[in-house]
């Protein structure tokens, strides 16, 4: 598994610390979620022998220059053999997250204390600083980094059997009854190459139409609710997505629909030729050459 941790320092703006992803690819999920806001991305399609997941919005005590609150946001992928250990991993971190969530919303908490003990202040300044610094800091950071993740507090076997059995696509609330162990259930599901699709902790949804859009496939969805949306909602299923529109239909007859013949290379060329004839005619006739 391959992690990458993400924040800023008082003076430095926001890159990876340790190592970057290949892509920032979960810059295609903007119109759903703010990176700057508690989130939670899980992405396993399929065909892909990987899994890929994002947590953001993880509070720092940490301020920049202008005051405002640091976060974090780390970046893991792994293969779908990847050891239970790393699966129990990010497991941990999401169960953590939402366990923040429900103490403060903002999300300050375990998470919060975690990463800002792996990354102080005079450590993110010096790493920050020097882009192509040593490469032994950083290896050391991600060996305590991965230390760190795994220390945290496992998802029980009986709390995932409980999340198990819901609809292939559904949105709830992250408080809603239920929600947290479905949605780590999937989350399970998805990093263990069993089910494939996406889960996601999304901060600018609010209902099943907001949602409309994310996936295709199998999906869940928790609403984040600390400014969009209420964290309560109730699950409910996420209609079936309509399938693409296929090609435009042939016409029945060689004529076809007056609509289409205009649609056709020839019309509109002989249209364009109108068009230019009219406005030739009415520059003539303005400089009074035809009269």
């Amino acid at each position: 598994m391959h992690i990458h941790l993400r924040t800023r320092s008082y003076a430095h703006d926001y890159a990876f610390v340790n190592s970057a992803p290949d892509s920032r690819w979960w810059d295609a999920f903007a119109h759903w979620t703010a990176t700057e806001r508690p989130c939670l991305l899980a992405v396993a399609e399929e065909g892909a022998e990987h899994w890929r997941v994002l947590l953001s919005g993880i509070p720092s005590v940490r301020t920049d220059s202008g005051g405002r609150r640091i976060y974090y946001t780390l970046a893991l992928e792994g293969a779908h053999d990847t050891g239970e250990q790393d699966v129990a991993a990010v497991l941990g971190l999401a169960s953590c997250l939402l366990a923040d969530l429900a103490e403060d919303k903002d999300g300050h908490g375990v998470l919060s204390g975690l990463l800002d003990g792996i990354c102080p202040a005079a450590e993110a300044d010096r790493l920050l600083a020097a882009p192509s610094g040593s490469a032994t800091d950083r290896e050391d950071l991600t060996t305590r980094l991965s230390a760190a993740l795994a220390s945290l507090e496992p998802v029980s076997p009986e709390d995932l059997a409980t999340g198990r059995g819901h609809a292939g696509r559904w949105i709830a609330g992250r408080a809603a009854p239920g929600a947290a162990p479905a949605f780590l259930a999937r989350l399970s599901a998805l990093l263990s190459g069993t089910e494939h699709g996406q889960a996601h902790l999304l901060n600018l949804v609010s209902d099943a139409e907001d949602a409309d859009g994310v996936s295709r496939g199998r999906l869940a969805v928790l609403v984040e609710g600390g400014k969009v949306g209420d964290p309560a909602m109730p699950l409910e299923s996420l209609p079936e997505p309509e399938s693409p529109p296929g090609p435009p239909a042939l016409p029945d007859s060689p004529g076809g629909h007056p609509k289409v013949r205009w649609r056709t290379p020839m019309a509109r060329a002989s249209l364009a030729a109108l068009v230019l004839l009219s406005l030739l005619t009415g520059i003539l006739w303005i400089s009074g050459v035809l009269f």
